[in-house]
């Protein structure tokens, strides 16, 4: 065989190579990326379930509340002063619009003129319960209990006292659980132009990088416990444990699990509350030790008006990658993140809140291709229906600026622009056609769906995709 002959056979097997290389070193490049995002999936989970089970409590009370709307108004009560019926149902439309102090002024100066009024009493004390004076609320409904009473108005009479005898515990303690099942379009992220960069080199998506759709399965296990320390401005401490699991049902490499710890404490003054925590995890990718972090978060927030609530939140958290067989190089991603979030939250009317906010991150890693700073921007609308259901909204987007070019894909620095789309819609069984056959301890569970839409574009093909997920899950809260 002549040299020249030779020359070009190994040429071919030197480009076969590398084109084979970039097919494997490519895909890992990518993999390594995803899993990087895989550790806020846990994060957004467990910060949805938590808003799914604050908003069921709020449209639950909120359910309690419609009944006492009456349309009553101010200048109703100025025309017939002296109607004990009138001023009765101008109360109940004060607590419709959560104006308690106004429903208690009312109902107090209608027990001065007929002491005897049950209803009204009940309602007295159950206003009284709202505004945590519960030393009183307790003497109208001994008082009560002396009065020869309906069995409609003695049920409920035995509720709050329940109710009452709870509040005074100075330690609480709620358990909650939450298991569904989920849906992805593309689990592992797979590029939408179908290719990858390898040394500036563009490569067809091949084998396990190839768009793969996958189901999941979603368990969420919290435990919470607060105590108030006794003084009479309501400081508190507290202590969380979360259990989180994913499991894929064919991207195995993808399966998520998490013990996150938190605890901390709320301090509360009339200039603002503080709430500093300090939190612990442990991340597991595919069965393997994956993730530890440590870290701080320090919230402030003061409510400006009745309808409007003001924050900053600032977060920092040390983050120590460990190589595993899926990704050896995931210790390259080691080192701290650092969180900025300024917000705000406003009643749009009682029914509706809307919040918005801005963030400033900063993750530095031991490898600067790996590390980036975050522009974020955040909305979120909560949207209370009738019967104890409730959609919640949220749109996230934020702006990627990593500091190094990642050589081994491309020369050039990499840019982010990410959109997140989330919407919720909730609901106690009791509002389906299934609770009404239900056993009792299972009439309280919320059902939730879901839908997300995320979309990535990049300066760098590799990490320019879309995904669209759906969820459902259901949740139960005990509380002692």
């Amino acid at each position: 065989m002549s040299f020249g002959r030779r020359l070009t056979v190994v040429l071919s097997f030197v480009v076969l190579g590398v084109f084979l290389a970039g097919v494997f070193f490519s895909g890992r490049f990518l993999f390594a990326e995803d899993i990087s995002r895989e550790t806020e999936t846990i994060r957004r989970e467990t910060a949805v379930q938590r808003a799914v089970v604050r908003t069921s409590d709020k449209s639950k009370e909120k359910e309690r509340l419609k009944r006492f709307e009456t349309g009553v108004t101010y200048e109703d009560v100025l025309k017939d002063p002296d109607n004990i019926d009138l001023n009765f149902r101008y109360a109940q439309e004060r607590i419709a619009q959560n104006d308690l102090l106004g429903a208690s002024a009312t109902l107090e100066r209608i027990l001065l003129v007929n002491p005897n009024l049950a209803d009204v009493r009940l309602l007295y004390a159950v206003v009284l319960y709202r505004l945590d004076s519960l030393n009183e609320a307790q003497r109208e409904i001994d008082t009560l209990k002396a009065l020869p009473l309906p069995p409609q108005i003695r049920e409920e009479l035995s509720l709050y006292q329940k109710k009452i005898k709870s509040r005074k515990r100075r330690t609480h303690l709620s358990i909650r659980e939450s298991v569904g099942w989920g849906y992805d379009t593309n689990r592992n992220a797979s590029p939408s132009s179908k290719q990858q960069l390898f040394f500036d080199t563009p490569l067809d998506v091949q084998g396990t990088d190839v768009r793969r759709a996958d189901t999941h399965f979603l368990n969420v296990t919290s435990v919470d416990v607060t105590h108030d320390l006794g003084f009479q401005a309501g400081h508190t401490v507290f202590g969380s444990f979360t259990y989180f699991l994913q499991e894929q049902t064919n991207v195995h490499s993808l399966d998520l699990g998490s013990f996150q710890y938190e605890f901390g404490g709320t301090y509360k003054s009339k200039f603002f509350n503080f709430t500093p925590s300090f939190f612990a995890s442990h991340v597991f990718l595919s069965s393997e030790n994956f993730l530890r972090t440590q870290g701080g978060n320090f919230l402030f927030e003061r409510d400006v008006t009745k309808k409007l609530n003001v924050f900053y939140n600032y977060r920092i958290e040390r983050q120590d990658y460990m190589g595993i067989y899926e990704n050896t190089s995931a210790t390259d991603r080691k080192g701290p993140e650092f969180d900025h979030l300024w917000g705000a939250n406003y009643i749009l009317i009682p029914t509706m809140r809307w919040s918005s906010s801005i963030g400033y991150g900063k993750k530095d890693a031991k490898q600067k291709f790996y590390a980036y700073d975050r522009l974020s921007l955040n909305n979120s609308h909560t949207w209370i229906l009738p019967r104890g259901q409730f959609v919640i909204n949220n749109f996230n987007v934020y702006f990627d600026s990593y500091t190094a070019p990642e050589l081994s894909v491309a020369g050039k620095h990499r840019h982010d622009k990410i959109f997140r789309y989330r919407a919720t819609y909730g609901a106690p069984l009791t509002a389906l056609l299934i609770g009404k056959i239900l056993p009792k301890p299972l009439k309280d569970i919320v059902i939730t769906f879901s839908y997300e839409f995320y979309r990535s574009l990049s300066s760098i093909t590799n990490y320019s995709y879309t995904n669209n997920k759906l969820e459902g899950m259901l949740t139960k809260k005990l509380e002692f």
